[in-house]
């Protein structure tokens, strides 16, 4: 039997982290970190990549986040291969690591945390020993409540008696408003903090009214509807702890067909109520939701067959590019001083060289 008292360090085995006592705030945030600093502090977990040989034992990485930015992160065991997984196994996406005695290098251009097993850890922590404000970046308060002001006007303007029913009605659940004023619209693509989606909502809804303005003869109250309700099946898609992740529904369902569900059982709890919402329109606004990525490619069930449902998805994709390509420049700046840097494109899948430096045009 092992002499529990009487246990000595075996080589190369990784050094134990105490738990904190008590809640405490961040102090090294992401995008403070330089080349050679050493690491001790909170990071939650976006992904996770499993254990992998290599010569001088077992490693794996995870993508860390914190409400600055993201890192790359590499633990690098010994040759105890189960260890390693066991210390894998222990925390999940959406947890909160304590990180000791890491080191920040540079990789391919990139910062990432370096964790050797002899001389740092790594641990998942308890929800009393942190702060999650440090990790979830979101929209002020103030800035999330003047956006719903703004859909709530789009809801008021509308003349079609049938569709302004049907979103009092969904805006008539306390629960449903929460969600909806604070859900992210993605994990990494854009506009992914909390109240993130409300923003891209009332983006996707000021560009659909100047292209109904441009072109005559456009259902607007159709695809105002439409604008406000393309992407509530993102508030039963992710889930927001210490991280942005997907839920069970988001990843067997997905966004899309979830929003046509809850639409269709909105329409049916109207008809019940006494209230008529025409099946045609029904199909209509259904048809928006369903086609707004355009192509199946893109994940849509249905490309669009109207020309509400085309605004909607030009409208969508103007407003998602954008943002995505605005968020991808800020977070080069952060990595790099230089004019020009090779970023990380999300659309390509590969890094390409992107102009970071301040330009005038005057």
């Amino acid at each position: 039997m092992t002499d529990v008292l009487g246990y000595k360090k075996k080589q190369d085995e990784q050094t134990m982290i105490k738990t904190d006592t008590g809640r405490r705030k961040k102090e090294q945030f992401i995008e403070n970190l330089r080349e050679g600093d050493v690491v001790n502090d909170f990071f939650a977990v976006k992904l996770k990549n499993p254990p992998r040989i290599y010569k001088r034992g077992t490693w794996f990485s995870i993508v860390a986040t914190d409400k600055t930015g993201e890192i790359g992160v590499k633990f690098w065991g010994g040759d105890n291969k189960d260890r390693v997984k066991r210390l894998y196994d222990s925390f999940k996406v959406g947890d909160v690591v304590q990180i000791r005695l890491g080191s920040v290098e540079i990789y391919e251009e990139t910062p990432q945390i370096s964790i050797n097993e002899t001389t740092g850890g790594m641990r998942r922590c308890s929800p009393s020993e942190y702060d999650v404000s440090d990790f979830i970046p979101s929209l002020e308060e103030d800035r999330i409540a003047n956006l719903f002001e703004m859909v709530k006007a789009e809801v008021a303007s509308l003349k079609n008696q049938q569709l302004r029913s049907l979103l009092e009605l969904f805006f008539a659940d306390k629960d449903f408003v929460k969600d909806y004023t604070h859900a992210p619209s993605a994990i990494t693509h854009h506009h992914n903090y909390v109240g993130g989606n409300l923003e891209h909502t009332v983006g996707v809804i000021r560009l659909c009214n100047n292209i109904c303005e441009m072109y005559p003869g456009i259902d607007r109250d159709l695809v105002i509807a439409g604008a406000i309700l393309h992407d509530i099946g993102k508030l039963k898609e992710y889930r927001t702890t210490a991280a942005i992740d997907k839920t069970d529904e988001g990843n067997f369902i997905g966004h899309i067909v979830i929003g046509e569900h809850w639409v269709r059982e909105k329409s049916a709890l109207l008809r019940e109520k006494g209230k008529p919402f025409d099946e045609k329109l029904e199909q209509y606004l259904c048809h928006l939701i369903l086609s707004h990525h355009g192509k199946y490619e893109f994940g849509s069930p249905r490309m669009p067959k109207i020309v509400e449902a085309v605004v909607l998805h030009a409208a969508d994709m103007m407003d998602s590019q954008v943002k995505n390509y605005i968020q991808t420049i800020e977070e080069g700046k952060k990595a790099s001083d230089e004019d020009w840097g090779f970023i990380w494109d999300s659309n390509l899948g590969r890094r390409r060289i992107m102009f970071l430096g301040e330009y005038e045009t005057s």
